[in-house]
């Protein structure tokens, strides 16, 4: 019994790279926009302290914080060398 290729299938199996290299393409906008994230948001911790925000609203700060965390994991692989 032999198995014969469909045009489905090879369809298939011949847009797996093009969906590959979207993903690919969707992934570095976010990787960099994390990265400058994960850079730039610590800078907002001094004036929040100094204004007194941080005490008022510390649910803010903690999302915050977590929020630098996240970006931080995202962004990591941003311009490495693979």
């Amino acid at each position: 019994m032999s198995v014969r290729s469909t045009p489905l299938a090879r369809t298939a199996t011949e847009s797996l790279p093009t969906l590959q290299a979207l993903a690919e393409m969707a992934i570095r906008p976010i990787r960099f926009v994390a990265f400058w994230m994960a850079t730039l948001l610590p800078f907002t911790y001094l004036p929040l302290l100094a204004t007194g925000t941080l005490t008022t609203h510390p649910g803010g700060f903690a999302a915050l914080v977590c929020l630098n965390a996240v970006a931080y994991v995202v962004g990591h692989p941003y311009k490495r060398p693979e």
